[in-house]
Order: structure tokens, then C-alpha cells, then sequence
């Protein structure tokens, strides 16, 4: 059995397609998109410890009750905005696909951390925009609670085809 997620990060919601051998099991859209997020909890720039943790807390809210929905698989599919915004903060080229597995995350996650609590954002080499904080929110909790190892990140939409997104 082939099972396939795919999250397509937007900036006002996102969208989670989960497919078995190319069936169509759970398409759910989520009120949760990286413009949405930043705007609602990240006012600081850089986001403050307290901004991230008010993100952290929303996002669980909604990634949360898909645990019970999602067939176990190892690896998200990251793609839409989000991901493209990820790619470009960590200096990627725009057409590249990145896999990380949760301890890179959890590693980039740290690097967000320090900055929030007053590390120069100079040294960490991480951009300014707060979407990009709300996007790693994201992305880190879904792997936390969904269970995922690894996250693929790609601009592009996968090969089940472009969901749509806010």
C-alpha cells in the first residue's frame, strides 16, 4: 500500500490530501495559513518567545484532531506558498526540493528560538518576515503531532495534482 500527504501551505488556509494506492481518503481544508497566522500572533519582528508560543498554540488546535484521520505514513509532502517561503528563507533556489528529517527541523526550530529571545538575526543568517516563522510553526507541529520523520519541501505541487489554496 502506497500512502501519500501533502500539505499545501497557503497564506490564509492550507489544504491536507491524504491518498492510498491514488484513492482520495481524507481532503480537509484547515483555516491555517502562513499570512493569517503571522498576522494574527506574530507582531514582532522578530516574533517574541510569546508570538511563537500564541502560533504554536493555534496551530496544534487545528493540526491536532487530524492525528486521528491520517493514515501513518513517514513523510509530508510540503507544498504551495508556505513551502515556497521556507525555500526562500533558507536561501534554496526556488525550484528546489528539501528533505528534512524532524531533527533538521527541530535544528532550524532552535535557530528561530534563539532569535526570538534576542539573538542577532545576522548570525543565524534567517530572514525578517514573519510568514516565514508562521510557515516553521507549521510545519514543525504537523510533524509533532500528525507523526511524520520527514518533511519534503517543494514549491511545485505534487504528482496527485494542485489543491487549491487560500
Amino acid at each position: 500500500m502506497t500512502v501519500q500527504t501533502i500539505l499545501e501551505l497557503g497564506a490564509e488556509s492550507s489544504s491536507v490530501l491524504c491518498t492510498e494506492d491514488g484513492r482520495v481518503v481524507l481532503q480537509q481544508t484547515l483555516p491555517l495559513g502562513t499570512a493569517s497566522l503571522a498576522r494574527q500572533w506574530m507582531g514582532h519582528t522578530p516574533p517574541t518567545p510569546l508570538d511563537i508560543e500564541h502560533a504554536i498554540e493555534v496551530t496544534e488546535d487545528v493540526v491536532m484532531p487530524l492525528a486521528a484521520k491520517l493514515a501513518r505514513t513517514e513523510q509530508l509532502q510540503l507544498s504551495g506558498s508556505g513551502a515556497a517561503l521556507i525555500l526562500q528563507g533558507v536561501g534554496a533556489a526556488p525550484d528546489a526540493v528539501l528533505h528534512w528529517s524532524l531533527d533538521e527541523v527541530e535544528g532550524l526550530f532552535n535557530r528561530i528560538a534563539m532569535v526570538s529571545q534576542g539573538r542577532p538575526i545576522g548570525h543565524e543568517a534567517l530572514p525578517t518576515a514573519p510568514e516565514f516563522y508562521a510557515a516553521m510553526v507549521i510545519v514543525r507541529e504537523c510533524l509533532h503531532h500528525l507523526r511524520f520523520g520527514e518533511v519534503v519541501v517543494s514549491s511545485q505541487p505534487y504528482a496527485t495534482g494542485r489543491m487549491r489554496q487560500g
